[in-house]
């Protein structure tokens, strides 16, 4: 797929200043999910970052109150939507991936992208058990 169609479906989540609920890395960070809020519905977007080359991020843990974002309550957590955008990159057939979630920072490498719609109701969220 190509960068525009990627960036468009990416784009028609409406991600911007949504709640994100959750980034998981799984399979030694092979795959990257990034769970978006669809603020008011019983659904939520699941974007995958798939074959992952490179993943670095940065996030407010120099400087937040809470020592561990796991002791966080929902309320309290801070990760919203500001600019998802993919680029080429000088890898062939990878994607590079630029995420600003307004207190984490990420750059993703990947060859593979997909974007879902899901169900909040299987959703296996940590602040649920705090």
């Amino acid at each position: 797929m190509n960068i525009e169609k990627i960036q468009k479906k990416i784009d028609e989540t409406d991600y911007w200043d949504e709640k994100i609920l959750d980034i998981k890395g799984l399979y030694f960070l092979d795959e990257i999910t990034l769970i978006i809020d669809d603020e008011y519905k019983d659904t939520c977007w699941k974007i995958a970052f798939l074959s992952c080359y490179k993943v670095s991020y940065t996030t407010d843990a120099s400087w937040r109150k809470i020592k561990n974002v796991k002791e966080m309550i929902h309320s309290q957590l801070g990760y919203y939507g500001q600019d998802i955008s993919v680029f080429k990159s000088e890898n062939i057939g990878f994607y590079k991936v630029y995420l600003d979630l307004s207190i984490m920072e990420m750059h993703i490498e990947c060859k593979n992208i997909s974007v879902d719609k899901i169900s909040k109701k299987n959703l296996d969220l940590f602040w649920n058990y705090n």
